[in-house]
């Protein structure tokens, strides 16, 4: 399979999907809000307990992946944030252009992406990754969305307490006990878990087709080269100081490398952060995804 068949095979169906919303979710009276609640209360919650309550996170080298990747996330942040600074963006548009600079894709797309071109035994630290990078990203985001109207700590607080991360303590609570939900539990957190993507991506269309498309500016410039580009060089490099090498630095790349979480609309919904802003973001780093991963792909000698 070539990269660009695998491209178009992992991210094909998003586009698809978003499609989908922006042609018919105006037309089926579908709104946003409740498509976002949905994800924010229920689904994102299940999502949380069935990636985190059977995860193996021991281990020196997670520890080190997980590093890496944060370190990658801080630098993407500072620039877009920097970016943002320079250019006079308001503190909601600021906040926006950040979330979306930091926190990446690294679930359904980063980790097919990681076992096409590393193979399947990349997975359990492709997975590491993708239960790191979702946790700082998702804290990350609704800090900065909640921080608009009360502050930091305010942020930090609602964060802390926002259902997905009440979800994930919990699960791992339970994958630290060795315990397991009763059955008839676990395949219905697992139906749930699995109904998130697809209602965030139709959320997007939806969100789209109201918004329009906007033309490149220089903060969604700025805001690319952070994700697309800063954050897989300063988390591959952080990994390399670390220690790490082969495909423990090439799964570190290829994640820290996804565009932005489709959850970044679900944040910005739920907390009145620039939704348009976000929607833009979200679906134009997607597109130049196809170019930049492919390069990643081939400095990683996949």
């Amino acid at each position: 399979m070539s990269v660009l068949r695998l491209l178009i095979d992992v991210l094909g169906p998003v586009v698809l999907i978003v499609g989908l919303g922006a042609t018919l979710g105006h037309r089926l009276g579908v709104e946003v809000g409740s498509l976002s609640k949905l994800a924010y209360w229920i689904l994102g919650p299940a999502f949380a307990i069935d990636l985190f309550a059977e995860s193996t996170l021991a281990g020196e080298t997670a520890l080190r992946l997980s590093a890496a990747a944060i370190v990658g996330m801080v630098a993407a942040a500072l620039v877009a944030w920097g970016a943002a600074t320079l250019i006079g963006l308001s503190p909601s548009e600021r906040s926006a252009d950040v979330m979306t600079s930091a926190y990446g894709n690294v679930g359904n797309a980063g980790l097919a992406i990681s076992a096409f071109a590393l193979g399947d035994e990349v997975l359990p630290a492709a997975g590491v990754l993708m239960i790191v990078i979702n946790m700082a990203g998702m804290t990350l985001g609704i800090t900065l969305a909640t921080s608009q109207s009360g502050g930091l700590l305010k942020g930090v607080r609602t964060a802390l307490l926002a259902p997905m991360t009440i979800a994930a303590f919990v699960a791992l609570v339970l994958n630290l006990a060795d315990a397991s939900l009763p059955l008839v539990a676990d395949r219905t957190i697992g139906l749930l878990a699995g109904a998130l993507i697809p209602v965030m991506l139709l959320a997007l269309g939806i969100q789209l087709a109201i918004t329009g498309w906007r033309a490149p500016s220089s903060s969604l410039a700025a805001s690319t080269i952070a994700k697309l580009a800063v954050a897989p060089a300063v988390a591959t490099g952080a990994a390399w100081l670390l220690g790490l090498s082969g495909d423990d630095l090439g799964v570190v790349a290829i994640q820290s490398a996804m565009p932005p979480a489709v959850f970044c609309l679900v944040v910005a919904t739920e907390h009145d952060l620039e939704r348009d802003r976000v929607t833009t973001n979200v679906v134009t780093m997607t597109a130049l995804a196809l170019v930049t991963l492919p390069v990643v792909l081939a400095l990683t000698g996949s």
